[in-house]
């Protein structure tokens, strides 16, 4: 005989029988999730339950996340740390903890929520639930071409952060999805080591996320430049023209570069795990026009 399952948003006392749940399993840290609620954009009810008991079974956070999309900032729901206890699985908890979310996106006013999977299983429950694909991650590898561009990468400094921040903006005018606040910059002096930003003559045209070389990720990896309304066959090869051995180059399926990287420098394309997905909240989100991009 199966148990009775209760559903319901998280209370104040939960934290305890949450982090039974998800810690072993390594969906997230204790000391993450004990301080959640320091994001303004999270709310009670944005973390869905499943109980037998007291026992939490089932555990679904959906936290607030401003897009730019159709031209505007615009609130969806982000979903992480959906998991369910193995030994209570196919009963359709999944598909009821994210659907009681859903209701509460839609009760908020959120245009779409969105997420993103790792497995054929978890593909096949948000597809059932009325998400759809938007990307899926693709790595190749870049050799380098020494002289082969006259624009030029160099490393970010403070009077750049403000440039970078309007950069983003413009980039996510034709790309998607591109998470934005106006309010917080997101490159600032604790990260900027993390990032190059590449300069036509004294004007700064756009920004990467670039990992250098190192233990963990020996050929280092280049994340596809933001870089609005320029040739990226020409960034490409500004890239080429940086780097001094052959570089790991992150983008998806449907980016600016998928087909430059493809067709004009032969690069083997490789899917990863990673698949973003979306779902739409009243009307339906057109994306036959816009490109995709990276988290």
């Amino acid at each position: 005989m199966r148990s009775t399952i209760t559903y319901r948003h998280w209370q104040p006392g939960d934290d305890d029988a949450v982090l039974k749940l998800l810690v072993p399993a390594e969906q997230c840290r204790e000391d993450y999730y004990r301080k959640k609620f320091n994001s303004p954009s999270l709310e009670p009810e944005g973390i869905r339950l499943a109980l037998v008991g007291q026992r939490v079974v089932g555990h679904v956070l959906g936290s607030r996340a401003s897009l730019l999309l159709e031209g505007r900032i615009q609130d969806f729901g982000l979903v992480t740390f959906v998991f369910v206890a193995p030994d209570m699985r196919r009963q359709g908890i999944a598909t009821r903890l994210m659907r009681n979310l859903n209701i509460y996106f839609e009760r908020k006013g959120y245009r779409g929520s969105i997420l993103y999977v790792e497995t054929a299983e978890a593909y096949q429950l948000y597809q059932k639930i009325g998400y759809q694909e938007v990307t899926r991650e693709l790595r190749t590898e870049l050799p380098a071409r020494p002289n082969s561009s006259e624009l030029k990468w160099k490393e970010v400094g403070p009077e750049d952060f403000n440039i970078l921040h309007e950069l983003k903006k413009c980039w996510g005018t034709h790309n998607f999805p591109v998470f934005w606040n106006s309010q917080v910059i997101g490159i600032h002096q604790f990260n900027m080591k993390q990032y190059r930003v590449l300069h036509r003559g004294k004007r700064i045209i756009g920004y990467a996320k670039w990992d250098d070389p190192s233990e963990r990720c020996p050929q280092g990896l280049i994340h596809d430049p933001i870089v609005p309304d320029e040739d990226p066959i020409e960034i490409i090869a500004s890239v080429q023209a940086e780097i001094t051995a052959t570089r790991a180059w992150k983008t998806t399926q449907g980016s600016i570069y998928e087909t430059p990287l493809r067709l004009s420098y032969g690069c083997i394309l490789k899917q990863g795990k990673m698949v973003d997905m979306v779902a739409s909240l009243g009307k339906d989100i057109d994306l036959t026009k816009i490109h995709r991009t990276v988290w």
